[in-house]
């Protein structure tokens, strides 16, 4: 018989939530609630929907936290963090929908053996840059667990349910209602302890995370959820390499500093936790394969050969060869001036009326004036274009008149022609 929870968040496939999301099947269920494939039929994707236990936002206040949280979430946008797209209510049940991710969780991996340890190191460092990221906004993830943490289409992981952690923690006093906040396995003795939640508490979890995906077993056993929190604030968990002898000392004692019980004794940052993870393990066999053979490790930074230099040429005689003259443009050629500046064809013209004019003149002169006078004509060209043309004529005096010559220059005789006003003759 189903408990009056699992009636609560009881969906059916094909309801639309929100008059939106259309449920599709169910893909799994924790203790928070329920999660369904959807579709998104505003925006014609496939989604997660995540229904909530009604204990935990029956609460107003803590329904409008939860949406507060999921609005920070969904700011938090990072390649190792599922996405948060939308949070809700429909007929009175809290809601929050999600990127939906095809693949397995890290428990689905653990639970079919433990990880290698290269593949164990590369997800640890995914994760961490996930929390590293949501720290420097203020967010605490305070439920870091192998069942948050997903593959995603790529092959590498995410980190889910970013911020629903939170809005429970502010529900109340929720050990009355035979709940602990979080899953014991994975909670930092100060959380035990009823501390606030930080950065510092996220670390202390993923070490407990990072130490079952090696070893196959949790750090802390206990028969019941209180024997196990017990464990976690009194006991050690046992050494790494006397579970998993193979583990390289640098990997077992990162998660044996980021299981320390007191919080200053942990890695100060996630980064500074995935800084000290290092380089890919060599000693993990696939790894190294993919290493030796240039395939890419998820979540590691690959290093690409040095190109080589091309070989220098053979030593012998060397020949230059001269390259053509390039002939500059003339820095005083402005467009506007080219376009004003009369064409050569203007010029050619003025200077073709000038030499007739002149002519003209002169033979004229020679009809008046005896054969040892001769018409003087000096004609004067600037060599600058495009300076005006200076001509200048002067004809001898006419000579007296004698008996028997006509005089040319009488009132019948035609004016000698002059330049006109273009200086076309």
């Amino acid at each position: 018989m189903a408990s009056r929870a699992d009636q609560a968040v009881a969906a059916d496939p094909g309801e639309v939530l929100c008059g939106r999301y259309r449920l599709v099947e169910p893909v799994g269920r924790g203790g928070v609630g329920e999660v369904w494939a959807a579709d998104d039929l505003r925006l014609d994707r496939r989604v997660a929907v995540k229904l909530l236990r009604p204990e935990l936002t029956g609460d107003p206040a803590v329904r409008l936290r939860f949406e507060s949280e999921a609005r920070a979430a969904a700011r938090l946008n990072h390649p190792n963090v599922v996405s948060v797209f939308d949070a809700g209510e429909h007929d009175g049940r809290a809601l929050l929908v999600m990127e939906l991710l095809d693949g397995k969780t890290l428990a689905d991996e653990i639970g079919r053996g433990p990880l290698g340890a290269e593949a164990a190191r590369s997800m640890a460092v995914q994760v961490l840059a996930a929390l590293e990221a949501a720290h420097a906004q203020g967010l605490v993830h305070r439920d870091v667990k192998p069942g948050n943490i997903l593959r995603s289409a790529d092959g590498g992981w995410k980190v889910g349910d970013f911020g629903i952690a939170k809005s429970v923690a502010e529900a109340g006093d929720l050990t009355a209602t035979g709940l602990l906040v979080g899953t014991p396995a994975y909670l930092a003795p100060e959380r035990v302890d009823g501390r606030p939640a930080t950065g510092a508490s996220d670390i202390f979890s993923l070490g407990a995370v990072l130490f079952e995906a090696v070893t196959g077993v949790k750090p802390f056993a206990g028969d019941t959820p209180l024997a196990i929190a017990a464990a976690v604030r009194a006991d050690d968990p046992p050494p790494i390499r006397s579970l998993r002898p193979d583990v390289p000392e640098g990997l077992a004692a990162s998660v044996d500093r980021a299981l320390a019980k007191d919080p200053a004794d942990r890695f100060p940052t996630a980064g500074a936790m995935a800084a000290a993870l290092g380089a890919p393990v060599a000693g993990d066999a696939a790894a190294t394969q993919a290493l030796a053979t240039g395939a890419a490790v998820a979540g590691t930074t690959q290093v690409m050969a040095a190109v080589p230099a091309p070989p220098a040429a053979a030593a012998g005689p060397r020949r230059t060869r001269l390259l053509p003259a390039y002939r500059l443009p003339r820095p005083w050629a402005d467009p506007e001036d080219e376009r004003r500046r009369p064409g050569l064809r203007t010029w050619l013209a003025a200077l073709v009326a000038v030499i007739v004019i002149v002519l003209l003149a002169a033979t004229a002169g020679h009809h008046r004036a005896p054969a040892s006078t001769r018409a003087t004509t000096t004609t004067t060209v600037a060599d600058t274009v495009p300076t005006t043309l200076a001509t200048t004529t002067t004809l001898a005096p006419p000579p007296p008149h004698h008996g028997h010559h006509g005089d040319h220059s009488g009132p019948g005789a035609a004016p000698a022609p002059g330049p006109g006003p273009g200086g076309d003759g």
